[in-house]
């Protein structure tokens, strides 16, 4: 959450709690929201954001620091707000892209933002130079799932957010765009797979992004998280569904005592769009209450490919001191934000058999998301692409993989040894 709005929350929390005693007065403490607005008022004094009708009247609203009027907020727009008894007391504006729009095929419906192809409903009502600002996510597959496209005519500079790749000292990737941070303001530890916001300038042929200022995602720090209510879609989750991931970006985690609204816990599927009340912990961000805000036979977009396999860990280091975890002669991409659980790490995990949960990236890599310590017995869970009866380097012995050749499927089979057999799809 911005760190602006922070201050501000601190603010009005201190002055809700107070200090004295005598004081029996019952208060509102102030609530920090992000989410997408989902009806603005014909005299643009109220919103409606996760839901919640809140007034905007005298509020500080702010786009990169700079105030903007209370007329420039629309309908899918994604807001960042510190609100106090249903009147908004500082507002930011969030997009996940903001840009002018650099090539539009109105055949097939899409246009060009920094570099990145975006699908659109309708192309027709877009103009090559047209400042945009997109609330959406890229995906890990490499495509950017867009919720909503506003024109907008306050912006004076390009940004973009994602996770890190390909970095160096001068520069690195997200996704296909290449971005040059040498002479950018750093706020924050910029290492491969964190999460950055980028404010900048797009060259004219749109290959470069020229960075100013460079901000890693503070989902370390519990100030930015704590008592926030926040709004988005599943994109990660893993197999136990005890962790899971909103917009690509914001890990939290489930245990018994989150509470669940319009759903229960077997609901919590990739796709689907809830709003959740988090609360920061020690252990990460705690997903206290979950609400589901569509339907479960809605229509849930394909994010992406989810993988899981078990076996022993090789980590294999080549001449420049780089270490890389194999299994099964398959490599695995580590990175900021892959968790260790019961108290792995890359200097403890060689030999070891393990369980490993993540993505395959655009470039075809696999992403491990979550590594955990597993117990070798006669079952195994695996999930990925059959290939010639052949699922992560095992081959079942009684070809009962066959059946599944080229399909991305999660099974349950039995394992002996280094043999699998009795393959049956898990549902």
């Amino acid at each position: 959450m911005n760190k602006y709005l922070v201050a501000i929350g601190t603010l009005l929390l201190t002055a809700c709690g107070g200090s004295d005693s005598s004081n029996h007065h019952p208060t509102t403490l102030a609530t920090k929201i992000i989410g997408t607005v989902s009806n603005v008022s014909a005299n643009h004094q109220q919103i409606t954001i996760n839901g919640q009708r809140i007034n905007i009247a005298n509020a500080d609203i702010r786009y990169q620091q700079q105030p903007i009027r209370s007329e420039a907020i629309q309908v899918g727009m994604r807001l960042e707000l510190i609100s106090k008894d249903q009147q908004a007391q500082a507002i930011t504006f969030d997009p996940a892209l903001v840009g002018a729009i650099s090539a539009i095929d109105r055949v097939k419906n899409n246009i060009t933002v920094n570099g990145i192809l975006l699908n659109v409903k309708s192309a027709s009502q877009y103009q090559i130079g047209q400042w945009v600002a997109v609330n959406g996510y890229p995906t890990d597959s490499g495509t950017w799932q867009v919720e909503s496209i506003n024109m907008i005519d306050f912006a004076d500079q390009a940004e973009i957010e994602g996770r890190v790749s390909a970095l160096d000292n001068n520069q690195f990737q997200i996704d296909t765009l290449t971005i040059n941070y040498q002479n950018a303001q750093l706020e924050g530890n910029l290492i491969e797979g964190a999460w950055v916001e980028v404010e900048g300038q797009l060259s004219q042929d749109g290959r470069l992004f020229t960075a100013y200022q460079v901000e890693v995602d503070g989902t370390n720090d519990s100030s930015l998280f704590d008592d926030l209510e926040i709004a988005g879609t599943v994109t990660w989750i893993n197999d136990e569904k005890t962790r899971f991931e909103l917009n690509s970006h914001t890990r939290l985690y489930v245990n018994a005592r989150t509470e669940f609204d319009d759903g229960q816990a077997s609901d919590l599927q990739l796709g689907r769009s809830v709003e959740v009340e988090v609360k920061a912990q020690s252990d990460g961000l705690w997903a206290k209450e979950i609400e589901f805000e569509d339907s479960s036979n809605s229509n849930i977009p394909n994010l992406t490919q989810s993988f899981e396999l078990e076996g022993m860990a090789e980590l294999i280091t080549d001449n420049t001191g780089s270490s890389q975890l194999q299994i099964n002669g398959f490599s695995f991409v580590i990175d900021a934000r892959t968790e260790f659980e019961a108290g792995l790490s890359l200097a403890t995990i060689n030999q070891r058999w393990i369980k490993i949960e993540g993505i395959q990236l655009a470039d075809g890599q696999w992403l491990a998301k979550e590594v955990d310590v597993e117990q070798q017995d006669h079952d195994v869970e695996l999930a990925g692409q059959v290939t010639n009866n052949q699922l992560w380097g095992y081959t079942a012995s009684d070809e009962s993989l066959t059946a599944f050749n080229g399909q991305w499927i999660s099974v349950e089979c039995g394992f002996i040894g280094n043999d699998i057999f009795n393959c049956r799809k898990d549902d």
